[in-house]
C-alpha cells in the first residue's frame, strides 16, 4: 500500500509540475507536442488541444515537449523574449510551490496546525547522544532556549557548532542535555518520532501566508543540508538529510499509518522539496536552464544552443548517477548500515 501512495503522490506532483511548463508555453502561443506523467512504455494516451498526453510505465519524472526547444530551431520557445522563456523555464516551480502552500493551508484551516514534540524511541550505543546523556522515553522541549513547536525542528542543532542545550521531559521532570556540535560528526545518534500535543486552527488565508514564511525560512536549510548530505554521499559516507525513491517509499508508509492529514501534509513536503532542487543549478534541471538563459541574456547570445545541449545531457548523466546513490544511501539507512 506504501507504494500506491508514494506512485500516487509523486505522480500528481510531476504532473503539476510539467502542467505549469504546458500552461505558460500555451497562453504565450507555443505548441506542446506531448505531455507525460512517467517515462517508458506507454500506458495510456489520447488526444486534446493539439497535445498528445501520456502515462508512462515508470512515474519517476515527466516531460512537456515544447516546440522550439531543440537546437537550431527558430520556432516556438525559440522566438520567444528572455522574459517569456524564463516564464515557462519557471512555471513548473511556480506551480509546484502553489500546491504545496495551498494544500498546507486547506490543512490548517480544516485539520488546524499540529503541535508536535519529539519523543526519543531509541539511542544508539556509542553514540555522541548516549555520551551526552539522551535516555528512551525523553521529550524534547526545548533547544537553546527556544521552545520546539514541532518534532521536525530537533535537527536545528545541526545549523552552527558550537554547545547545544537541550531540555527534555523525563519522568515529569525537566532535565537539560548539554553537548558540543562540531559538524564532523555523521549523526547525533537519536531515533525520534512526532508525539502529538494538539492543532491550533487557522483560516486558509493566515494558513497561505504561513506557509509562504515557513518556506522562506527552510529553503537556505533545505539547501544547506542537501549540499551538505550530498558531500557525504559522494565521498562514501552515510547521510540523513536527503532520500531517494527508496526512502520517501518507507516515509509514505509511515505517513499512511497515521492517517489521510499526514499523507496530504507529505504531498505538500514533496512538491516544496521538488520546487527547491529544480532550482538548484544544475544543467538539466529548470534551475540550469534558467542560470543559461541569463547568462546568454547577458553575454548577448554567446553560448550556442549545441552547447547548452551538451551541458543538459551530461546534467541528466550526473543526476542518474546522483540517484543511484542517493538508492545505495536510503537502503544504508533503512538497514541501520
Amino acid at each position: 500500500m506504501s507504494i500506491l501512495w508514494f506512485l500516487l503522490i509523486i505522480s500528481i506532483s510531476i504532473f503539476v509540475h510539467e502542467l505549469g511548463h504546458y500552461l505558460a508555453a500555451r497562453v504565450q502561443g507555443v505548441g506542446v507536442k506531448n505531455f507525460g506523467v512517467g517515462f517508458g512504455p506507454t500506458l495510456l494516451k489520447f488526444e486534446r488541444w493539439g497535445t498528445t498526453w501520456r502515462l508512462n510505465a515508470i512515474p519517476l519524472g515527466g516531460y512537456a515537449e515544447i516546440e522550439g526547444m531543440m537546437p537550431g530551431d527558430t520556432h516556438g520557445y525559440a522566438r520567444l523574449s528572455s522574459l517569456g522563456k524564463f516564464f515557462i523555464l519557471v512555471a513548473g516551480v511556480v506551480m509546484n510551490l502553489l500546491l504545496a502552500w495551498g494544500v498546507l493551508a486547506a490543512l490548517s484551516s480544516i485539520q488546524g496546525i499540529p503541535q508536535t514534540r519529539a519523543e526519543v524511541t531509541e539511542v544508539l550505543p556509542g553514540s555522541l547522544a548516549e555520551q551526552a546523556g539522551f535516555k528512551v522515553g525523553d521529550r524534547i522541549l526545548r533547544l537553546n532556549g527556544e521552545v520546539l513547536t514541532s518534532y521536525d525542528q530537533v535537527t536545528r542543532f545541526r545549523q552552527s557548532t558550537g554547545e547545544k542545550v537541550f531540555v527534555v521531559l523525563r519522568d515529569g521532570a525537566e532535565v537539560t542535555i548539554r553537548f558540543n556540535w562540531d559538524n564532523t560528526q555523521t549523526r547525533l545518534g537519536i531515533v525520534y518520532r512526532a508525539e502529538l500535543v494538539g492543532y491550533t486552527r487557522i483560516n486558509f488565508f493566515q494558513g497561505f501566508a504561513r506557509a509562504i514564511g515557513e518556506t522562506v525560512v527552510a529553503v537556505p536549510r533545505f539547501v544547506q543540508e542537501f549540499v551538505g548530505s550530498m558531500a557525504r554521499i559522494l565521498s562514501g559516507q552515510q547521510a540523513q538529510g536527503v532520500a531517494g525513491p527508496v526512502g520517501i517509499v518507507s516515509i509514505t508508509g509511515q505517513a499512511a499509518q497515521q492517517g489521510l492529514g499526514t499523507l496530504v501534509g507529505l504531498l505538500a513536503a514533496i512538491n516544496l522539496s521538488l520546487a527547491v532542487f529544480n532550482l538548484l543549478p544544475i544543467p538539466g534541471l529548470d534551475g540550469g536552464r534558467i542560470l543559461v538563459l541569463i547568462a546568454n541574456a547577458l553575454s548577448g547570445g554567446r553560448i550556442k544552443p549545441e552547447t547548452e545541449a551538451r551541458l543538459t545531457y551530461a546534467g541528466f548523466v550526473f543526476l542518474i548517477l546522483l540517484i543511484v546513490l542517493v538508492t545505495i544511501n536510503d537502503i544504508r539507512n533503512l538497514s541501520g548500515g
